[in-house]
Parts: C-alpha cells; sequence; structure tokens
C-alpha cells in the first residue's frame, strides 16, 4: 500500500473542497485548511497502521508476535529453548550425589538431575539458553556436601539452545504451507527432530541402504558434532535399535532408522594478504581468523537446510577484504587446491590452520 503524508493527503483534501465549491478560500490559516489539517494529520496515521497490518497479516513480512499466532494457526510454534546438561568428575568418585544438588560454574548454577550412561553425575542448567554450554571449569557447590573433595565439568552432555529465533520459525512455516509433515516423509522427520533437545541441524536421507532405511544426520544446538549421549537419545526416540523397523516409537512401522552425528572436516585455509602500510601482520591474523570462522559457523547452521556442503573461496577472500587493512586478498587455497571445497553430506567445515602470506 502507498505511503500518504500529510502534505498529499491534506492537498488531497483541499482539491475535493476546491471542486465542490470553486469560489471558497483554501489558502494556508483559511478556515478550511484549519479544518481540514487536523484531519488529515490523522488520517495519516490511520494509514500508516492500515500499512502495518496489512504487513503484519503476511508471514513474510510480519513481526515475531504475529508471526507466532499465525503460525500457531498451523500447529506450528517456535521450538522452545532448552537447558544444557554436563557430566561432572567428582572426587571420590564413588560418592553419591542427590538429585538437586546445586553446583555454581562461573555465572552458571547447575543441579544433579540423574547419571550418564558412563557412570558420571549428569548435572542440568537451571538456565535455558547456551550459557550453559561448558565443558570444562571447576564446579563449587552451593551446599556443604559432606565427604566431597572436589568437583568439575568433564563433559558438556548436551548444548541447551535459545528459542528458536524469528526467522528460522518463518522457514518452518513457510515449508510447512509447501510440503505437508505426514506419515514419515523428509518433513516429518525435520520436525520431529527438530523439536528434541540439543539438536540444532538435521538432514534425513531416505532409501539409503535401501528400501525401508532412513538415515538421519545430526548436528548439536552448539552447531557442532553431537555427542554420543545425544545421538543415542534422539535414536530412541526414533527408533529404538532392539525394536527397530516394529513401529515402537515414533518411526512408522516398516522404517528402519539409524541416527549419525555429522562429523568435523577441517579445512586448511591458505591466502596470501596485501595490506596498507603500517598495519600489522599479526593484529590481521587474529581478526582473519574470526572473519573465516563466521563464515564457516553461518555453513554449519545452514547444514540442515542441505544448501551448505561447499565452501567458498569467494565468500572467504570477500570476508577478509572486509577486514580493515585488507588492500587485497591473493591465490586462496581450500587443503591446497585453488578451488571451492565440497564436502561429503555428512561433513560440516571448521577452521583446521590458517596460513597467511
Amino acid at each position: 500500500m502507498e505511503e500518504k503524508s500529510i502534505p498529499h493527503i491534506l492537498e488531497s483534501l483541499l482539491d475535493a473542497a476546491r471542486r465542490n465549491f470553486p469560489e471558497l478560500d483554501t489558502r494556508e490559516g483559511s478556515l478550511i485548511y484549519t479544518a481540514l489539517a487536523p484531519a488529515a494529520i490523522e488520517l495519516s496515521r490511520l494509514h500508516t497502521a492500515l500499512n502495518l497490518a496489512l504487513e503484519m497479516s503476511f508471514a513474510d513480512t510480519s513481526q515475531r508476535e504475529f508471526l507466532i499466532r499465525r503460525a500457531a494457526e498451523h500447529g506450528i510454534t517456535p521450538i522452545p529453548a532448552t537447558a544444557a546438561q554436563i557430566e561432572a568428575n567428582i572426587e571420590p568418585e564413588d560418592l553419591s550425589l542427590p538429585k538437586g544438588t546445586r553446583f555454581r560454574a562461573g555465572d552458571m548454577v547447575y543441579a544433579v538431575t540423574g547419571t550418564s550412561p558412563d557412570g558420571y553425575p549428569l548435572l542440568t542448567a537451571e538456565q535455558t539458553g547456551t550459557r550453559g554450554n561448558q565443558s570444562a571449569g571447576r564446579l563449587t557447590p552451593l551446599d556443604f556436601i559432606d565427604g566431597l573433595r572436589q568437583a568439575s565439568i568433564r563433559a558438556l552432555a548436551l548444548p541447551g539452545r535459545g528459542e528458536e529465533d524469528t526467522e528460522s520459525l518463518r522457514q518452518r512455516y513457510m515449508e510447512s504451507r509447501r510440503i505437508q509433515a505426514f506419515g514419515g516423509n523428509i518433513a516429518a522427520y525435520r520436525e520431529k527432530v527438530l523439536n528434541l533437545p540439543g539438536i540444532g541441524g538435521v538432514q534425513v536421507f531416505p532409501a539409503h541402504n535401501g528400501p525401508g532405511t532412513v538415515k538421519i544426520g545430526i548436528l548439536g544446538a552448539d552447531f557442532e558434532t553431537p555427542t554420543p549421549a545425544l545421538v543415542d537419545s534422539v535414536q530412541m526416540a526414533l527408533d529404538p535399535p532392539k525394536t527397530t523397523g516394529k513401529g515402537r516409537a515414533w518411526a512408522p512401522i516398516g522404517h528402519n532408522v539409524s541416527v549419525e552425528a555429522a562429523s568435523h572436516h577441517p579445512v586448511m585455509v591458505q591466502t596470501n594478504l596485501i595490506l596498507e602500510n603500517g598495519v600489522s601482520p599479526e593484529g590481521i591474523r587474529t581478526k582473519a581468523l574470526q572473519a573465516i570462522e563466521a563464515y564457516l559457523l553461518e555453513l554449519r547452521i545452514a547444514w540442515g537446510r542441505g544448501n551448505a556442503r561447499t565452501v567458498r573461496i569467494s565468500q572467504i577472500d570477500t570476508r577478509l577484504l572486509d577486514i580493515d587493512g585488507v588492500l587485497d586478498v591473493l591465490d586462496t587455497a581450500l587443503d591446497g587446491e585453488r578451488r571451492n571445497l565440497v564436502l561429503d553430506p555428512m561433513q560440516v567445515p571448521t577452521l583446521g590452520s590458517l596460513a597467511l602470506g
């Protein structure tokens, strides 16, 4: 809808008055001008409100609040935030920690919620989101624990995630209108797995090993290779190994589902930079590392949509050229070759090394 300014609306009102009463004085300060000017202001505000209402009525332009309401009409809600879970090392190892025992690590508080498959205490963050995704550090008990000498984080068992962002929700909604999730099709598997705790990305490979077989590739909520415990939990939710194909979990009868973790591919980057006079190569190296790692993270985030298998030299050159002090980028190579790097479907890129000339 065309935006109309106050002067435009006021002139339209005055034109209408002149057409009906040609002899009417419509100059600024006249009676009719003074009467219509406030109306023009209110009509302009109304026009702006109608424009906003129109935008909020379509999913591709709607703000988050109204997008959530539109998606809810079709049974789609934002993927909720989840809390991180960590495994703990304690001394002595045979000390039993009651459920609910609380520890602090940095500014995060965790509580014992069970035992990991490997027999270590399993602690869950009291706050949802990614802040609890710690894989090392000291654990300080918040209450006295008789016999405890020390405790530390052993590993991140299940990464936490924040609530699904607006653009991701918008994309899921639009996809749901194009492809209906139903009866164990690809869309149904994606929807199911993405709503499981700890999941950041998923790819579905139907009939990967013959009719009736389905391979599910997953990334953790931190867009890194998921832990074996997370892979096992997804496997059990979809199709437990002891009853595979029998429809005892979510997967339909006849679907033999295998869940696998996407693996890292360390990308070796070599390039030559031409720098401005007085620019320190050491300072540029730090910024170059950050720029390339940010690009590779974008690819890991997009991996679940199946369109991020290629690491492009042009993208790396562009990110490097955006760094202050870099005049030109020459002879960029990935894994020793001056061409784009195409990864296997179950691989995601990480930065292995960066050689600057």
